[in-house]
């Protein structure tokens, strides 16, 4: 049970954060936020992943930092995508939350500036995607809920999928939306190494995790035009046996209308 002095003191804390904003925005491809409160709040930055806006925000492993008073501060190796967020932690829990998406930082500033759900276009305030290296074609990324957010250990160039809140290898991860698992991991490595995935993670040396984010809206489109193939094969098989099976109807008919015809003499 809490004392009146604790209850009082809990009460001052959610004032203080509710007089207390988080603003993150980017410049030159930084991704950088600022605590705004009545004074300095012992508190952590801690960057998540959320790729839906109503889900949770998974934190990314090893990028927080204590909030330093009330000045910018930057995330230097952590390049912007519209999934990330960035959240401050205080006594344990989440008190502020504020994401890429949201609408004041697709604005920019400028009246009448759409925002859209798209990243492929250029945004105020948001960095368009990175240049591809030569020979690969343009892997645009518009921050759709399906994208896909990877982590690679750094010496063994293992894979691994960020979802609800653990890191599946990405050798036994099943997406239920493509049903092959292993074909999805083939391409996804392919993907990685071809430089189609943005790499949103850049880490000061080789042995530590990079982060990857790789679209997945485009297996899903192969998926179901393999599917649509595999039910227009089937519609073409099952229309051709019942033409041969009509046909045999047709030459059993007439044999028997002439062995009729033949009794009949």
């Amino acid at each position: 049970h809490f004392s009146p002095g604790a209850t009082a003191d809990a009460k001052a804390w959610e004032r203080l954060w509710a007089q207390s904003q988080l603003v993150v925005h980017t410049e030159e491809q930084v991704l950088t936020c600022s605590l705004s409160a009545p004074c300095d709040l012992p508190a952590e930055l801690v960057p998540c992943w959320q790729p839906v806006p109503s889900g949770p925000c998974q934190p990314l492993p090893g990028m927080q930092q204590p909030a330093v008073g009330q000045r910018p501060q930057e995330f230097g190796s952590l390049r912007p995508h519209p999934n990330l967020c960035m959240q401050v932690w205080s006594n344990g829990q989440v008190q502020l939350t504020q994401c890429l998406r949201d609408r004041e930082y697709c604005w920019g500033g400028k009246a009448g500036a759409a925002c859209g759900s798209c990243w492929g276009g250029t945004l105020p305030g948001l960095p368009s995607p990175p240049p591809q290296p030569p020979g690969t074609s343009p892997g645009a990324l518009p921050g759709r809920p399906d994208d896909l957010l990877l982590l690679e250990h750094g010496g063994n160039a293992s894979l691994c999928v960020v979802e609800r809140g653990a890191c599946t290898p990405l050798a036994s991860f099943t997406s239920m939306r493509t049903g092959h698992p292993g074909l999805l991991e083939q391409d996804l490595q392919r993907d990685v190494v071809a430089g189609q995935c943005w790499q949103i993670w850049r880490p000061e040396n080789s042995s530590e995790v990079t982060l990857w984010v790789c679209p997945m809206h485009k297996y899903l489109r192969a998926h179901w035009a393999l599917v649509w193939m595999g039910v227009l094969l089937g519609a073409a098989c099952v229309l051709l046996l019942l033409l041969l099976k009509k046909e045999d109807m047709k030459g059993w008919l007439k044999s028997l209308r002439s062995g009729y015809g033949s009794e009949g003499e």
